[in-house]
């Protein structure tokens, strides 16, 4: 338990710290947002590649390093590093289409997974099941060998899940 309270700590931080002055406009490198999962299914299911979702708040330094200095050198693959990624802001009221054809929020799929400290990185199939534990925080030390054994565990479950 104290393991995990050392990893939420900071992210919960960083939910009540802003990253940049009021009217400071940032610009930085995003990620995809969560979009029609209705129709990014069949390219999940074709390719055999899980969704990696990436739950964030604006102004997360956390989510920040996580973003610039793990997913998207990722997501900038010819493959995108064998994985599909969206970003989920765990405020957000954008709506999509679910993996049904269903709207639902940014913050509604948040609340479904029980995401309430940022940042998080889950992986999930076309039905939005998950198929490895969430990488939640940030170690900087371990975080890309964490993330890609999480990656390796997906892919490894939808492959046995289609045979």
């Amino acid at each position: 338990m104290t393991v995990l309270f050392v990893i939420l700590v900071p992210s919960i931080i960083a939910l009540a710290w802003p990253a940049s002055a009021p009217g400071q406009v940032t610009r930085e490198a995003r990620l995809l947002p969560i979009d029609d999962l209705h129709q990014l299914a069949p390219a999940m299911k074709q390719h055999g590649r899980p969704l990696l979702l990436f739950f964030t708040t604006p102004g997360c330094p956390y989510c920040r390093e996580v973003r610039r200095n793990y997913l998207l050198p990722r997501a900038a693959q010819a493959d995108g590093g064998g994985v599909l990624i969206r970003e989920v802001s765990i405020l957000g009221e954008r709506s999509f289409a679910g993996p049904d054809g269903r709207r639902l929020t940014e913050r509604a799929l948040a609340t479904r997974f029980e995401v309430a400290a940022v940042p998080v990185v889950l992986l999930v199939d076309a039905q939005l099941r998950p198929l490895a534990e969430p990488l939640l925080g940030l170690n900087p030390a371990f975080y890309e060998s964490y993330l890609q054994a999480r990656i390796d565990e997906a892919t490894a479950r939808l492959a046995q899940a289609n045979r």
